[in-house]
């Protein structure tokens, strides 16, 4: 319950209330303690910056593409029973390391043998024809044929022409003709058949007088035709010899045709080009006799045997023991890519590890993934030992080197718009951090490349902030900023 306030009575002065005025004082005077400490606190001038620094150096910087892959042999070699043959011996089992050359299995065919017997017989009749048509003895025996059949020809034309002035009566010396047997009359060798200049000009062979070639009174020189004998033997044997001429003729025809300069070469063209072809179907067959023994094409390893394999089937398979890992590469690095560049391999499989290897092609055509293209690269490794098929790679490949730059720490570059600069910490000089423009050339994970003329081998570039004007830690590395107490920094040395 609460009491009624009592007024005072009147004509008396009123109490303060003491307790009350002591509370305002004291919060007053507490408020004012407070304000002045922070009033002098602000005054006083913040502690100077603190900053982790990095020394300018000249260099090399090379960017390198990173890609994983799975290890792969380099060649496969399959071996499959040839067509129409069987297996004879199986020499080799899975697991087996055999060298380039060794037999891995044989096969027999006994009809093929025979076809590749028959073939080479018929490859070497070829080559003794071509031997013979282009041999020179050859050539000088046709031209000799030749020569002979004319010759042959132009004694029967010779015999035919004498037997033909057999029946023609000539004037034996120069005169006029003054008595000549009429056609019809028939003489005998040795008769008187005309007269020229008192000369008897007598039949050369007995017969019947048939025509006159001079008249009576005619005046003629000696060898002059006077008339012409027929008889049925010299008609025979005139008969007889163009016969012999017209075959002749043949005969040359014949020769000349087969064993002149361009049938010969004619001849020798075409045994050639059946030499050829003959040749052809022996190296078929050849080739296909030779799979009847399969070899090695390359060192490695059996990695499947069917011993059982049915008819033309699979026998087995040789991986070679060269490796080779593909790696997928954006198209925008392909063009820093080239046969033969050397790259450095790892293996999670094997850590601390780390191999050599080639590139030995580069895929013609992407493919396309996600908005990117990437091309697949064969990387030929030059390994030791050790490594197995179907183990994960990790490829790098160094896809643009710059030599003689400026190398700086990445925290240390810093980006105005499409402008690039670095501080440099000055030591005793105002202002004490100077901004020097520089052009960038190349970067990785950490290291930047750059180019400026203002940069010399003794400046050092901020690359963190240790101590700000408020007191407390911040540290400010490209894209990221982290701010700790001052008591628990860590890294570098700090420079003021």
């Amino acid at each position: 319950m609460i009491a009624d306030r009592v007024s005072p009575a009147p004509g008396t002065k009123p109490r303060l209330p003491y307790s009350r005025v002591l509370w305002l004082a004291g919060s007053t005077m507490v408020v004012l303690g407070a304000l002045t400490y922070w009033v002098i606190r602000r005054s006083h001038p913040p502690a100077p910056a603190r900053y982790l620094t990095a020394a300018v150096r000249k260099g090399t910087l090379s960017e390198t593409d990173a890609a994983t892959g799975e290890v792969m042999p380099a060649d496969t070699f399959t071996v499959s029973v040839p067509a129409n043959a069987t297996l004879t011996h199986l020499m080799v089992h899975v697991g087996q390391t055999v060298t380039a050359g060794r037999v891995l299995a044989t096969f027999s065919d006994p009809t093929l043998a025979s076809e590749v017997a028959t073939q080479q017989a018929t490859v070497l009749g070829d080559e003794n024809q071509v031997r013979e048509l282009s041999s020179p003895l050859y050539a000088a025996a046709q031209q000799a044929a030749i020569t002979a059949a004319q010759d042959t020809l132009t004694q029967a034309e010779n015999q035919l022409a004498a037997d033909r002035a057999l029946g023609t009566v000539r004037a034996s010396t120069s005169g006029t003709v003054t008595q000549l047997l009429p056609p019809g009359t028939v003489v005998v060798a040795g008769e008187t058949v005309a007269m020229v200049a008192q000369t008897p000009i007598t039949a050369p062979l007995s017969g019947t007088i048939s025509v006159w070639d001079a008249h009576s009174g005619e005046d003629v020189s000696a060898g002059t035709p006077l008339m012409t004998l027929t008889s049925a033997a010299l008609n025979a044997k005139i008969a007889g010899d163009a016969s012999q001429v017209a075959t002749c003729e043949a005969q040359l025809n014949k020769v000349t045709l087969q064993d002149s300069p361009t049938q010969l070469a004619t001849a020798l063209a075409q045994a050639q080009a059946q030499l050829q072809r003959d040749q052809q179907t022996l190296a078929q067959e050849q080739q296909a006799f030779s799979r009847l023994a399969s070899t090695a094409p390359f060192s490695g390893q059996i990695v499947s045997v069917n011993p059982t394999p049915p008819s033309s089937g699979k026998l087995l398979t040789l991986n070679s023991t060269a490796l080779m890992v593909t790696v997928p590469i954006p198209e925008t690095q392909i063009p820093a890519i080239a046969v033969g560049q050397s790259v450095t391999v790892t293996f999670p499989a094997l850590p601390g590890r780390a191999d050599h290897g080639t590139v030995q092609s580069i895929a013609p055509v992407g493919v396309y993934a996600n908005g990117v293209s990437n091309f697949p690269v064969n990387i030929a490794l030059n390994h030791s030992g050790g490594i197995r098929y179907g183990m994960t790679a990790q490829v790098a490949i160094m896809v643009h080197t710059v030599h003689n730059a400026w190398l700086i720490p990445l925290a240390a570059l810093k980006t105005h718009g499409a402008h690039h600069f670095v501080d440099i910490l000055s030591s005793g000089s105002a202002p004490p951090i100077t901004r020097v423009p520089v052009h960038v050339v190349l970067e990785n994970a950490s290291t930047v490349a750059v180019r400026s003329p203002r940069l010399v081998p003794t400046d050092r570039v901020i690359t963190a902030t240790l101590t700000s004007a408020s007191g407390t830690l911040h540290l400010k590395t490209r894209g990221r900023a982290v701010h700790k107490s001052a008591r628990r920094k860590k890294g570098g040395k700090a420079l003021s």
